[in-house]
């Protein structure tokens, strides 16, 4: 596998190769204690934490039997991809959202067949694989197989992650193009490659916002950090900062061997090119032709519905009380934040904050920019409602945000890991509210305990 520099060190510094001086420069940071074999071999982590969480996401699947929470606002217009019919829905016309996420949702019932299971099967694929986006990107962030480790574990047993991969409704696919999008974006600038694989990964990851925006249109904000990022970086390596700062030299040496036409390329053309593309098929379903002029009219139609439509202002909430909400969203599989995750993040994005000022560093920074355009965007977004699971993905940036802290505190506290202390608590958490987040019958839906 490429080399990776270590973060604020010299851009020649690199990770150790060998289990000894992996386990050694780990010892230091306060990591949790895995298998060093399993840890030199990132791919095959990853896939283990993919098969886990999939294995996770499909059981018990098909429950509730019966479309629940916005599963009938989506579910009849992905099976319109398959009839080749308008969707028959008559309170939501197939143009109010972007078409990605119905489309996929309609390959899963085409596999599957049009049922709970096959509803939903799609968004618990991307789940697994969003969970693997995570570990890379905190590899290719940190350089540290351990410190990835700990942020896929903390995301596995956040709720939400398995909440909204088990449900058959857009967010789980925008989530998979969004953390891809940002790992193959952190990877570009991280990696020891040669220019031309990281111009490739560049434009991956406008490849794969202009997806996620295909799936729904909070994508943007995500795409506004890259660029805001790109071009810092640009503007550091044609300055004298970037020798004043050796934790960011190296990335800023990167991106000025991208080039800001690459990166314009990457971060405008790209997206707007896939995103537009996965139009196309809807065109031929509800037959309209393909052109600019439709692609036009038909963003104006979704921009429009999205900002005047009424929503349920009962299960509406403010979104400056998500961060420390307690109260599970009864309606949406019991869906509450695992504390541990979303106090913890909060914790750690403070601290990421103390260290950004003390010392600018790409991984504090990153994290922090994510997390504050995913949660603000919603004091602007003209829409009429906002709700808890709209969190989703901050709480997403929380586990590596985490991870981006724990590197920086003491490895021990009375003698115990810091991070296998916040792992063992989550999945604590977890556990406990497991029975009501996947429908689990009576007596078992309360089996270790029930929400008043």
């Amino acid at each position: 596998m490429s080399e990776i520099h270590r973060d604020g060190g010299s851009p020649t510094d690199v990770l150790p190769q060998n289990s000894t001086e992996f386990g050694d420069a780990n010892e230091a940071s306060g990591e949790i204690s895995v298998s060093p074999r399993v840890l030199r071999r990132p791919a095959i982590t990853a896939l283990l934490f993919g098969i886990g969480a999939l294995s996770l996401f499909l059981l018990g699947l098909g429950k509730p039997g019966a479309m629940y929470w916005d599963e009938p606002y989506f579910v009849p217009e992905a099976r319109a991809f398959l009839t080749g019919v308008p969707n028959p829905h008559p309170e939501v016309p197939p143009l109010c959202k972007p078409p990605l996420g119905k489309l996929l949702m309609a390959v899963g019932m085409k596999a599957a067949g049009d049922n709970p299971f096959g509803w939903r099967v799609a968004g618990a694929v991307c789940g697994a694989l969003a969970l693997v986006g995570v570990y890379f990107w905190t590899y290719a962030l940190l350089g540290d197989a351990r410190l990835a480790f700990l942020a896929a574990g903390l995301t596995l047993f956040n709720n939400f992650l398995f909440v909204m991969s088990r449900i058959a409704i857009v967010d789980a696919f925008l989530m998979v193009f969004l953390i891809w999008a940002v790992a193959t974006y952190t990877a570009a600038l991280m990696l020891d490659v040669g220019v031309g694989m990281r111009r490739f990964l560049f434009g991956c990851s406008g490849v794969f916002v202009g997806l996620a925006g295909a799936c729904k249109w909070n994508a943007i904000d995500t795409l506004a950090v890259l660029l805001l990022v790109g071009f810092a970086l640009l503007w550091i390596a044609r300055s004298s900062f970037a020798n004043a700062n050796p934790a960011l030299s190296h990335c800023a040496r990167h991106i000025h061997q991208i080039g800001a036409a690459t990166l314009l390329l990457g971060m405008v053309v790209a997206p707007l090119v896939s995103y537009s593309l996965t139009y196309w098929p809807l065109c031929r379903i509800i037959h309209r032709p393909f052109g600019i002029h439709e692609l036009v009219s038909m963003n104006v139609f979704i921009w429009h519905f999205n900002s005047t439509v009424a929503n349920n202002k009962f299960i509406a909430a403010a979104w400056y009380t998500w961060p420390l909400n307690l109260s599970p969203q009864r309606a949406l599989s019991y869906l509450v934040g695992n504390p541990v995750i979303t106090w913890g993040g909060l914790a750690a994005l403070g601290l990421c904050l103390r260290r950004f000022w003390q010392k600018v560093a790409l991984p504090e920074a990153l994290v922090l920019l994510l997390f504050a355009a995913n949660l603000l965007q919603w004091v602007v977004t003209p829409g009429k409602g906002t709700f808890y699971y709209y969190y989703y993905p901050c709480v997403m940036i929380l586990g590596v945000a985490i991870a981006v802290a724990v590197r920086s505190l003491p490895p021990r506290v009375f003698g115990l890991r810091i991070s296998l202390l916040l792992l063992v608590a989550a999945i604590a958490v977890f556990v406990w509210c497991y029975p009501r987040m996947a429908h689990l019958d009576t007596p078992w839906d309360c089996a270790l305990g029930c929400w008043s």
